[in-house]
């Protein structure tokens, strides 16, 4: 899955994170440097869910490493993260 754009990225999470959430993909609003963990009060079960989607969407294991945990700092940084593993 490579040479996704950070358009795709993002477009792609508001999806997951709605999904998690149970909430329309229309609900989800967030911009580069928001905490979106705090912003959607993402339990631990639902970052576990997270990142079983991201790993499985994406293509790569994700929560396996520690630049990961960097990863959840915000939207922005997830997208990066998710960019650069992912290509």
């Amino acid at each position: 899955m490579s040479g996704l754009t950070i358009q795709e990225i993002e477009t792609k999470l508001n999806t997951i994170i709605a999904e998690i959430k149970r909430i329309s993909v229309d609900e989800i609003s967030l911009s580069a440097e928001e905490d979106f963990i705090g912003k959607y009060g993402l339990s631990s079960m639902d970052a576990v869910s997270l990142s079983v989607k991201i790993s499985q969407d994406f293509g790569f294991g994700f929560g396996q490493q520690a630049e990961d945990i960097d990863g959840l700092a915000s939207f922005g940084s997830l997208t990066q993260l998710i960019q650069k593993r992912a290509a």
